[in-house]
């Protein structure tokens, strides 16, 4: 090796020797350095964890003094720690006796805690756990306990802490609450008044009062809207008052409104609607409290109407202008779209439409299409001729239903009676099933016996207004045919009494001419041939005072019977053996001077002329009644059989058959006291003689 390689090599050694001396130097540096550091990290971990100490003593005084209680328990249940509030709270202290959580918890709640403990291990946090517990003292607590899991330095769950917070007095509240809401779901469900929650005219909840109105199920009724179960009469009110509340003028209103039953039939009711609203003002929905109020509105409508009707007819005794208003007031009543009034005809057997109202009337009054009914005929015949009122629900299913002017479903019909006997009918008719109620009928029935004896008048009026106006016509006729007679009677009188007079006065000169030359029989002929003819001629006479007795114009004036009586008995043939006697004095009355001696000259004459006796008596007296004079004229002769009793005062006929006798006689009294507004009547048997009775009215 030589120098060179010497030279570079001690080089290379002093070098090396320099770069570890400087690396020992740099090494020194750091040791020094990582010793500083050293020593500064153990000061500041020292610092750290005196601080750390001071942090979790403060810590654990902050939770050692909270107000509610804070509980430390290992994984057993068993207390680590309680602050002071835990302690008061649960009535026990874990530094002078060992506290088991679990024993304090109720058995009702043990399964739900250990479910509740094992979601605490899995997720290391429990919110809002609830429980009831007992304290030492035996109290029952509710609790809500926030807890969660403790973890040593490795991650272990080693213990459990928690927050426990007494909600006892709120738990109370709520179960209060919740017993009050079942209370008042009981009260609602029981209460006599209905309930309906709704939101938009839409049923959401109905409680079982409501339901059992109608005859729905809840179910039922919350598929339907208010409207559906509404009368369509009754929903223009509704919807003024419910445009009011949906406009915030008001949140509440009341209204007396028919419901629809399931059946058909009407439920009256008083609704008070209640609007609940959002904070904005919006209705979230109604509240409408339904009171049954149908048997008191039903007699409320009864009164109302009856009254109405009474009103309406009072003073009133045209039949048609009764049946009128009586069709009106019930079509109000009913809400129904139709009401007759039919009239009774018992001499042709049917029905007859006297008043309407609905369709079936026109713009003047006028019924339209009327139509007749036979007694046998539908239901309103059947109710004519039995005299019970029926109601109808569905007339579908009634094969008597007849169809007027348009089908309809429900029918109401009652008769009026009067003494006994159906007068007339009111019907009324529905187009929906089951309309009408036992309340409508009864009020019906009302009506018509409230109008019965009107209407019965009523139509005596008119019958009577008919006959009168029929006898106007008859007498009018009579008396043009009686003039006529009369004329005629004077005219034939006439016309016979000339050739009567003829027959006779030839049979008179024949007589006198052909006396000599006639043997008895022709002088017999003859003589029968005048007798004839004066027969004859009595007989027109008689038939000339009969026909002119009611056409006479009558003169009153004071007559003196007495005197007319004795008069009498001047001027007819009286036969010596018989007296006409005056038994009392006669009165003087006003009358017809010439009526009154015809009517007692028949009298007499006919007492005179039946007497058989030797001795012949005709007694004549008188009495005086209130209104009038009382006469009898009897006497002593044949008498009279009592089956001729009503004939003799008939024209033409007498009991004799002897030419003086023309059977006009009694027929000629019985005319003048009538023209006296008076009676005759007459007492006999044969062979005892013959009183006649009669009056005449005072003047």
């Amino acid at each position: 090796m030589d120098n060179k390689e010497v030279l570079l090599l001690k080089r290379a050694l002093e070098r090396q020797k320099k770069a570890r001396l400087q690396a020992e130097k740099i090494l020194e540096q750091k040791s020094k350095e990582l010793f500083d550091a050293k020593q500064h990290l153990e000061h500041a971990n020292a610092r750290l964890e005196n601080l750390l100490n001071e942090k979790t003593s403060e810590l654990d005084g902050a939770f050692l003094n909270i107000i509610d209680p804070y509980v430390v328990m290992d994984l057993d249940f068993n207390v680590i720690n309680m602050n002071k509030s835990a302690k008061e709270f649960l009535g026990f202290d874990h530094s002078k006796e060992t506290v088991n959580l679990s024993e304090l918890v109720h058995e009702e709640y043990l399964q739900y805690t250990m479910e509740s403990i094992a979601t605490l291990k899995e997720v290391g946090t429990l919110q809002n756990y609830k429980a009831k517990i007992r304290t030492k003292r035996g109290a029952e607590r509710f609790v809500q306990i926030n807890s969660s899991i403790i973890y040593n330095q490795t991650g272990d769950p080693i213990a459990a802490q928690g927050i426990i917070r007494d909600i006892t007095s709120e738990t109370e509240i709520k179960q209060l609450l919740s017993d009050q809401k079942k209370q008042l779901d009981v009260i609602v469900d029981n209460s006599p008044l209905g309930f309906v929650l709704t939101v938009g005219g839409q049923i959401v909840k109905a409680n079982s009062t409501f339901c059992n109105f109608l005859g729905y199920l809840e179910l039922e009724l919350c598929k339907l809207k208010v409207s559906d179960i509404s009368f369509k009469e009754d929903l223009p009110a509704s919807k003024s008052l419910m445009e009011e509340m949906n406009a915030g003028k008001t949140d509440n209103f009341i209204i007396n409104k028919r419901y629809k039953r399931k059946d058909g039939s009407i439920l009256w009711a008083k609704t008070n609607v209640n609007a609940v609203r959002d904070r904005n003002g919006v209705i979230k929905y109604q509240l409408a409290i339904v009171e049954d109020i149908t048997v008191e509105r039903e007699k409320e409508l009864m009164i109302e109407v009856i009254n109405d009707v009474a009103k309406a007819i009072l003073g009133k005794m045209d039949i048609h202008e009764i049946a009128w208003e009586i069709t009106k007031s019930i079509t109000h009543y009913l809400g129904s779209e139709d009401c007759i009034i039919y009239l009774v005809d018992r001499d042709k057997q049917f029905l007859e439409q006297i008043a309407a109202y609905g369709d079936k009337v026109g713009h003047q009054g006028e019924i339209y299409n009327k139509i007749k009914l036979h007694l046998d005929q539908g239901i309103v015949g059947t109710v004519a001729r039995t005299g019970k009122a029926e109601l109808i629900g569905d007339t579908s299913r009634d094969k008597r239903y007849v169809v007027d002017d348009a089908i309809r479903y429900s029918e109401i019909t009652v008769p009026i009676i009067s003494e006994g006997e159906v007068i007339g009918v009111i019907d009324s008719e529905h187009p929906e099933k089951n309309y009408y109620t036992k309340a409508h009928l009864e009020t019906l029935k009302n009506i018509a016996r409230l109008v019965a004896m009107q209407l019965k008048n009523a139509i005596n009026l008119r019958e009577r207004l008919l006959t009168e106006e029929e006898n106007k016509k008859l007498l009018e006729e009579l008396q043009r045919s009686n003039e006529g007679l009369k004329e005629y009677a004077h005219i034939v009188s006439h016309d016979l009494k000339s050739p009567l007079r003829s027959i006779n006065a030839l049979a008179s000169w024949l007589h006198e001419d052909y006396a000599e030359l006639l043997d008895e029989t022709g002088v017999y002929n003859l003589k029968m041939i005048q007798e004839k003819t004066e027969s004859m001629d009595n007989l027109i006479k008689g038939i000339l005072k009969y026909s002119s007795i009611e056409y006479d114009k009558l003169e009153y004036e004071k007559v003196d019977v007495n005197d007319v009586v004795k008069h009498i008995r001047e001027i007819i043939y009286v036969p010596e053996h018989v007296n006409i006697v005056i038994m009392n004095p006669l009165p003087v009355m006003v009358a017809d001077d010439t009526k009154i001696h015809q009517l007692f000259q028949n009298l007499i004459s006919n007492a005179v002329s039946h007497i058989d006796k030797e001795e012949g008596l005709v007694k004549i007296s008188s009495e005086e009644t209130e209104t009038h004079w009382k006469f009898q004229v009897e006497d002593n002769g044949v008498g009279i059989a009592k089956e001729y009793h009503e004939k003799i005062f008939k024209v033409f006929q007498s009991l004799e058959t002897t030419e003086k006798s023309t059977g006009i006689g009694l027929s000629i009294v019985k005319k003048i006291v009538d023209l006296y507004k008076g009676d005759i009547w007459l007492e006999s048997e044969p062979g005892s003689g013959t009183c006649f009775y009669f009056t005449l009215i005072k003047q």
